[in-house]
């Protein structure tokens, strides 16, 4: 089972080689790799910034709710005393 695993790793990396390496080739393949490389990290640095800016937000709401919700029940205990 090990001999499989290591030799279709083998192969894999063996064509990878091949395919990044080719002259023909190989430079445009490496620069779309790269191009696609800074595509995706500007994309998950963009959703990053928009989870934190919605949790920030979030946090911020439940804060001001609970401000309300404490004032209005001070109030309603000085209605009562």
């Amino acid at each position: 089972m090990r001999d499989k695993i290591g030799l279709i790793a083998a192969i894999g990396v063996g064509t990878g080689l091949i395919f990044f390496c080719d002259p023909a080739r190989g430079k445009q393949r490496r620069a779309m790799v790269r191009d696609r490389a800074k595509r995706t990290t500007k994309q998950i640095g963009r959703f990053a910034k928009s989870v934190d800016r919605t949790a920030h937000d979030l946090a911020r709401g439940t804060e001001e709710f609970g401000r309300q919700v404490f004032l209005l029940k001070k109030k309603a205990l000085r209605l009562v005393a």
